[in-house]
């Protein structure tokens, strides 16, 4: 019996796929007071015994889109304590080669303009959050930016996985077990409608048979084959307090040009794209 448990791979994490490659991506976007300072007092060994205090009010997700750049819906961001310095991404890492997260601080958010108006806009549920990590060999920022795929090409009865922190903090602490381990929840569904941009100032949006629970917002839509994200969770259905199998998500075609366009000086005269 002693043999046989001992052969039980009880750490692993399963075969790497698509997904969980893209799950590296996404990280839950949120609120915490009281965070230390330093680069290396922060990280959380996830083995630490501490490690589920540190868990943030998480109200919202979101994901790599280049250097420094993470897209979100904003109403997650109007959520964050942006003002009171206590609005952080909740990130994977490493200290010493022992797998922690951490907590990166945002440096500025930029609301998504509509080139179509001289205003920007009445205002795309998007933005983007710009969170210049620092990290060094000894402690990365282990967060790649995603693969964009073509959300033209999407049709009604495509198969698509969104993906994110649904629940939100609760999602961590249902089980006595793994209790503060953070990782994103991926859910399948079909693209059920297109939805073509109409009056002035709409947006083409997919409609997805499947549940956005809270949390979820700014979370990606993918290619489950694939994992390229063809688009970002804004919103579900529900009738009173019963969420239905209705979910709305920007295409990344509408996503995608204004997150390549934005670039941001660091410091020292370098600029990054």
């Amino acid at each position: 019996m002693k043999e046989a448990l001992e052969r039980v791979p009880w750490a692993s994490r399963g075969r790497e796929t698509p997904i969980s490659r893209l799950a590296r991506s996404i990280v839950p976007v949120g609120n915490k007071a009281g965070v230390p300072k330093g680069d290396l007092a922060l990280h959380i060994a996830i083995q630490d015994p501490a490690h589920e205090d540190w868990v943030m009010d998480i109200q919202g997700t979101a994901f790599q889109v280049g250097r420094g750049k993470l897209y979100t819906c904003w109403h997650v961001v109007e959520a964050l304590r942006l003002k009171e310095h206590e609005a952080y991404l909740w990130a994977n890492s490493r200290l010493n080669g022992v797998e922690a997260q951490r907590p990166y601080p945002f440096a500025a958010v930029m609301r998504y303009y509509d080139q179509r108006f001289e205003n920007g806009g009445p205002g795309i549920d998007a933005g983007i959050l710009i969170c210049p990590a620092t990290e060094s060999e000894e402690a990365p920022y282990d967060v790649p930016p995603v693969a964009w795929g073509d959300s033209t090409k999407v049709g009604i009865g495509d198969r698509v996985l969104i993906g994110g922190f649904p629940l939100g903090k609760a999602m961590f602490f249902s089980n006595a077990t793994n209790r503060g381990l953070v990782q994103p929840s991926f859910f399948e569904g079909i693209i059920s409608a297109v939805i073509p941009a109409i009056q002035r100032g709409e947006t083409r949006l997919f409609q997805i048979s499947s549940v956005a629970l809270g949390g979820i917002s700014g979370g990606v839509v993918c290619d489950a084959k694939t994992g390229a994200v063809l688009g970002m969770v804004t919103s579900g259905l529900t009738v009173g307090e019963i969420s239905l199998p209705i979910t709305y998500a920007i295409p990344s075609e509408v996503l995608r040009p204004f997150a390549d366009a934005i670039s941001f000086d660091v410091g020292d005269g370098e600029r990054w794209r």
